[in-house]
């Protein structure tokens, strides 16, 4: 079964500190998702909007030449070759630089009129760009930059294909749209930004782009407007946006790092989340550092102040609370009173105690001193009594106050033994016997052999049990071992678990058990076994011995410890 330790102070307060900020860093971290989904959506909308204007202001060029070339086609001059054909081609564009040249080609790919003087015969029969524009229904445009021969320099060419009367294919009109300006365009439009902008075909071509270059290929399938991811060959991450700039053929692409278009929604939602962490971690540490300043250390020296109280030294220190918290200065003035209170009821009771004790131990003593006294006067009347049967009365009655006497000997004698009214069993067993084998000195041929454990035994129950044993042996020294005859009397006192047994044996003639009933030895000793709780159990046979068991509970076993010794006195 599991033991759950009871929470400290300072565990308690830093639980209550984290109950009350943990709605706050779950509502900071629904904040932050939120923060960041919303300033993601406005990267996106930023990255398609930068798309969107810069395709706008690219589009002119394409527009203003579709336009020229649709208004050319329907000049006479022009679509029929006629002198004023150059002239008129020059006069459209002496205002528009990014149209560097419009050109009017016969069927057979000759350019016959140029905006753009030229010398010589200029053939575009073998372009593959003129032979698909001029086989085209409508105007098509070209897919990568295309060396011009008359501007020379790299052009976008914008071809719209001339039909005759009778519909057949009659060369073509075609618009030179500057690389160079269009490349211009994109860097200005990069100052400001932190992107990469490029004008890129459908199938992803790089037509030409600004200062800092696309470093990827766009995927032109992924739709216009929408935030699109890629990584170039270092691994960078990339999100970029389309715009279509020319129909189906041209997209404007503007592209930023991942990490530098979503740097201040991952900021912000860090934020979000570290400030309430960081605000529980001081929180925690001021707990830590207040609680042990302002009441761990002076609970402490409470602490060790109730321990020396319980150990009996009520001196104290009051003058080291005088800096504590008010509090706890008040406990322990408290405290302090208490244990100057106990300190006066246990002199008291210390000086009640001490005088009981003495009185008890006097009286003890006197008890004692009277016992010896009858003792002595029964020993001066034994003198003057002649007849058997009357001097062993007395003698007997001897015994039995000599035994009272030492049991009141013993208690003022041992430590202590007056206060609790216990006496030891093998002292009192030693000093038994030794009084018994003092009294049987006529019988010097029987022995007297006792065995006593170390344990107490409250006064009630020592002189029950010192009369039964007086009984017991003085009856084996008498009535065992008929004259001259040798023998052993055996006396045993042990614990057995929660009881004592007394054990009291010896190996001479025995008896028949029967014929001792109504004897005044016998019911002496049945009366002190039922003084002790006891059972008494007396089992004789002739010719082999008697032996007398007394088994009785312990009065206080659960509590006194029982002390077994190995090599109990023998006498």
């Amino acid at each position: 079964m599991a033991i759950f330790r009871p929470l400290t102070m300072r565990q308690g307060l830093i639980l209550i500190v984290l109950a009350a900020l943990l709605p706050v860093v779950v509502a900071s971290f629904f904040q932050g998702l939120s923060t960041l989904k919303n300033t993601q959506s406005l990267a996106f909308e930023r990255l398609s909007s930068t798309a969107s204007a810069v395709a706008e202001r690219q589009r002119d060029p394409f527009v203003i030449a579709q336009h020229l070339l649709l208004a050319h086609s329907a000049n006479s001059d022009v679509t029929n070759v006629t002198s004023r054909c150059a002239s008129a081609l020059r006069a459209s564009l002496s205002s528009y630089p990014p149209v560097t040249n419009i050109a009017r080609t016969t069927a057979d790919g000759i350019v016959r009129c140029s905006a753009m003087p030229h010398t010589g015969m200029v053939s575009l029969a073998n372009e593959s760009w003129w032979q698909r524009g001029v086989k085209a229904a409508g105007m098509t445009i070209t897919k990568v930059p295309v060396f011009a021969p008359i501007a020379r320099r790299d052009v976008l060419f914008l071809i719209l294909p001339i039909r005759g009367a009778n519909g057949q294919a009659d060369g073509t009109l075609s618009a030179a749209i500057d690389v160079g300006h269009l490349r211009a365009a994109l860097q200005k439009a990069e100052i400001g930004n932190d992107g990469a902008l490029a004008i890129v075909t459908r199938d992803g071509s790089i037509v030409t782009q600004g200062n800092r270059s696309l470093a990827f290929k766009p995927d032109v399938s992924a739709g216009e407007d929408q935030p699109v991811e890629a990584r170039d060959a270092r691994g960078v991450e990339w999100i970029y946006t389309l715009h279509k700039l020319y129909g189906s053929d041209l997209f404007v692409v503007y592209a930023e790092p991942r990490d530098q278009l979503m740097a201040l929604a991952v900021w912000q939602i860090r934020a979000s989340i570290l400030l309430p962490v960081i605000a529980i971690l001081l929180a925690t540490v001021a707990i830590w550092v207040g609680t042990n300043r302002l009441a761990l250390i002076w609970l402490r020296d409470l602490r060790t102040v109730s321990a020396r109280f319980a150990k009996g030294d009520f001196a104290g220190d009051r003058r080291r609370f005088d800096r504590a918290p008010e509090e706890i200065a008040a406990f322990s003035a408290d405290l302090h009173s208490m244990a100057d209170v106990i300190d006066r009821r246990n002199t008291d009771l210390t000086q009640a105690l001490e005088a009981k004790s003495l009185l008890t131990r006097e009286v003890h003593h006197r008890v004692k001193n009277n016992l010896q006294i009858i003792n002595s006067l029964l020993t001066l009347q034994s003198g003057r009594v002649y007849e058997g049967a009357a001097k062993e009365v007395l003698a007997q009655t001897r015994s039995r106050i000599s035994a009272l006497a030492l049991i009141h000997r013993l208690l003022y004698e041992q430590d202590n033994g007056y206060e609790r009214g216990e006496v030891v069993i093998d002292n009192l067993m030693t000093e038994l016997c030794t009084q018994l084998r003092g009294a049987s000195r006529s019988a010097s041929n029987v022995e007297l052999i006792c065995h006593a454990s170390s344990f107490p035994v409250p006064i009630d129950y020592a002189v029950p049990l010192t009369l039964f044993v007086v009984e017991a042996v003085t009856n084996a020294f008498r009535h065992a071992f008929p004259k001259e005859t040798r023998g052993e009397i055996l006396l045993q006192f042990h614990l057995d678990d929660d009881d004592a047994v007394l054990d009291i044996s010896d190996n001479g003639q025995g008896y028949i058990v029967s014929d001792e009933i109504g004897q005044m030895g016998t019911e002496l000793m049945r009366g002190f076994a039922t003084q002790v709780d006891g059972i008494l159990s007396i089992t004789s046979s002739e010719g082999i011995g008697t032996r007398v068991v007394l088994r009785f509970p312990l009065p206080n076993a659960a509590g006194t410890e029982k002390q077994r010794t190995d090599n109990p006195p023998a006498i």
